[in-house]
């Protein structure tokens, strides 16, 4: 089997991504007409660290629907990482010591999912749906339910600082997203996770050692989850079971507008970071048109519905045209 034709990009997704493309123009142009504010340089750098920090949590989403997995577990996943590295830096004093252990964290909880799903053949979306309850519990008991925050001097610093007037967070994004699409793109071990993801049992045939990748991507996963948790904790100089509890669904639904199949097989995380530069700035327009937070969760559950249906005319259209 040959890897390198394994993440081909067809013409039904060249189309794809340009209509992603005009989708970004033309909110924008809506916008700029209805809320001039909108495209203030103010609310620019604020839209960008959101998506920064949601974008991390969703290159790792990218990389697990390749393989043909999913987690429902990385909003309480990046519950989990705020909280513990709160305590960590209140605890140790040392933000170099709390970042590398909230990273292990990440990778054990990641790893935990992965082994669930390979080795005991439970479906990804039972495995994390049950994590995902047991890690809100553990931070709920860990927390009694309140906030938890920080006057750490590290927070400070890193969140404040800025190069060419953008914020740390955004090139902290750009880095994962650029080492993350160069795994993909072109190493063996990233192509290895679109041919899990196109078909297992043929990638078995080829040598794959394809419970190995499937780990593996739950893994990335939840590292990545630690990187945005630790993100937001710069940014808010705090940790709440209250911030991101829609992370995961907005993940999944920038992953699948960016071009990344339900099914499997195909996607990339730089067309991710349009599909989640797409649902950030629907969030923020529905702020500054002045709706109420129960529209603004009707809207977000309405994305996701027509997403996961353009999915599915998409999968079949492409199926067709094959």
């Amino acid at each position: 089997m040959n890897l390198q034709k394994a993440n081909r990009t067809s013409p039904l997704q060249i189309l794809f991504d340009q209509t992603v493309l005009f989708i970004l123009f033309g909110f924008t142009i809506f916008m700029a007409f209805v809320k001039p504010s909108f495209l203030s340089w103010w609310n620019i750098q604020n839209v960008l660290i959101d998506v920064s920090i949601y974008g991390v949590v969703a290159c790792g989403m990218t990389i697990l629907i390749i393989s043909g997995e999913f987690d429902l577990s990385a909003s309480s996943q990046y519950m989990w990482a705020q909280i513990l590295f709160v305590s960590l830096l209140n605890m140790t004093k040392n933000p170099f010591v709390s970042i590398i252990i909230t990273l292990l964290s990440g990778f054990i909880l990641g790893t935990i999912n992965g082994l669930i799903v390979t080795k005991l053949h439970i479906n990804s979306f039972i495995t994390t749906l049950g994590t995902m309850t047991m890690i809100r519990g553990l931070c709920l008991v860990f927390t009694s339910g309140k906030m938890v925050s920080t006057d750490n001097s590290f927070m400070k610093a890193a969140g404040s600082f800025e190069f060419l007037g953008l914020s740390s967070f955004f090139y902290i994004y750009i880095g994962v997203l650029l080492i993350l699409s160069i795994i993909l793109a072109y190493t063996n071990f990233g192509r290895r996770f679109y041919a899990t993801g196109g078909n297992l049992d043929v990638a078995r045939l080829a040598g794959i050692n394809t419970s190995f990748q499937k780990t593996a991507a739950f893994s990335i996963m939840g590292i990545l989850c630690s990187i945005g948790g630790m993100m937001l904790v710069v940014q808010l100089r705090a940790g709440s079971t209250q911030y991101g509890n829609d992370i995961a669904l907005s993940c999944v639904a920038a992953t699948v507008i960016g071009g990344t199949r339900l099914s499997g097989g195909a996607g990339n995380a730089l067309r991710t970071a349009l599909g989640m530069l797409v649902i950030v700035m629907l969030y923020k327009a529905l702020v500054y048109l002045g709706f109420q937070a129960y529209y603004q969760n009707l809207v977000k559950g309405l994305v996701l519905i027509l997403v996961v249906m353009f999915d599915l005319f998409m999968s079949r259209r492409g199926a067709t045209a094959r």
